[in-house]
Order: structure tokens, then C-alpha cells, then sequence
């Protein structure tokens, strides 16, 4: 029988390192590229490359914060725009130029704040994953699970809908912005 232990994470560092020696757990096919990365005035924790070829950002913190949620969009948003610097930067990935960046959150737990901005981006919301760290006799061991932005909960599996159009995306992103920013006027 196998005793798996929770271990407190200790910091956002610590499990950056921990996702980067397990990325394909994290998705098929995903390739640690650097960590931490600048995204001009944001870090990001953690770069990788997925099976495609497109840069996907990470976002790392203890308790995930709505600054967390912004951190992940702004650091895709920064590298979307400055494409021209992949090479020079992740010199021995191959990665695409067409296909912006993805965004990720990881995180322990997600505080209430940052789960109404996932609910409130909606399908422009950055994937985020709660992550659980255990000891057993062999080593760590991670516990993830995928956040439905809808819900806030756990997700089974994942959505067979179709993902929108880049252009589209970024259209509901602005609108679900400026809706979230409205309402925070009223509190």
C-alpha cells in the first residue's frame, strides 16, 4: 500500500520546479524551456513548448490572486507581441511564430478573487490547475487538477468545445474586462 504525504509548498519557485520536472503530466507532450522568464514588466515562472510548437506561459504562486490571473495574461500578451524574440530567447526550442502564446496558472489553492476573474474571462480565461504536492517512499509526488473557469471547480474532463477565434478571443477578453472593472466601481 502507498502513503502519500501533503507537503506545503513553500513558495511560487519551488513549485515551478516542481511542474517543469513533471510538465508531461501537465499536458502531453510538454517541454520545459526556461524558467523564470522576463515578459517585459512581469515574470513568469516557468516557459515551456507544447507538442505543437507554441510557447505556453506559466504562472506560479502559493495562493493564486486575481494579480496572479493578470500576471499569466499579461505575460502571454507581451510575448504575442514580441515574436520576434522567441528565437533569440528559447534559441533551442522550436517554436512557432504564428500561433500566439498560452497562458497557465498553477497554483495551491485559488483565492475567491481570482476565481470570479476566471469566471468573468470566461473562455479567455488562462488555464489554471491546483496543485497538490506529496511525499511517499519513492520521492514527490504532484496532484493536479484543471479548473473549470465557468465554475471554479475541479473539471472531470476536458471541454470538447471548439476554441474561438484568436480575434474573437481577444474581443470577449476587452468585454469581460471592462464589465469586471464597471461592477468593481460599485463595491
Amino acid at each position: 500500500m502507498r502513503v502519500l504525504r501533503r507537503r506545503a509548498i513553500a513558495d511560487a519557485g519551488e513549485l515551478a520546479g516542481v511542474l517543469a520536472g513533471a510538465a508531461g503530466q501537465v499536458e502531453a507532450g510538454l517541454t520545459p524551456l526556461q524558467r523564470p522568464v522576463a515578459a517585459g514588466e512581469v515574470t513568469i515562472d516557468l516557459a515551456c513548448a507544447d507538442a505543437s510548437g507554441r510557447l505556453v506561459l506559466v504562472a506560479c504562486d502559493v495562493v493564486a490572486g486575481a494579480e496572479t490571473v493578470l500576471r499569466a495574461i499579461e505575460g502571454a500578451a507581451w510575448w504575442a507581441e514580441h515574436v520576434a524574440l522567441r528565437p533569440r530567447v528559447f534559441a533551442d526550442a522550436p517554436l512557432g511564430r504564428e500561433a500566439p502564446p498560452r497562458a497557465l496558472v498553477a497554483a495551491s489553492r485559488f483565492s475567491d478573487r481570482a476565481l470570479r476573474l476566471l469566471r468573468a474571462l470566461g473562455p479567455a480565461a488562462p488555464e489554471a490547475f491546483e496543485c497538490g504536492l506529496f511525499e511517499d517512499a519513492d520521492g514527490p509526488v504532484i496532484g493536479l487538477e484543471r479548473l473549470d473557469a465557468a465554475s471554479g471547480r475541479a473539471q472531470a474532463s476536458p471541454s470538447a468545445e471548439a476554441p474561438p477565434s484568436e480575434g474573437g478571443r481577444a474581443a470577449a477578453l476587452i468585454e469581460r474586462l471592462e464589465r469586471l472593472r464597471f461592477s468593481e466601481g460599485f463595491r
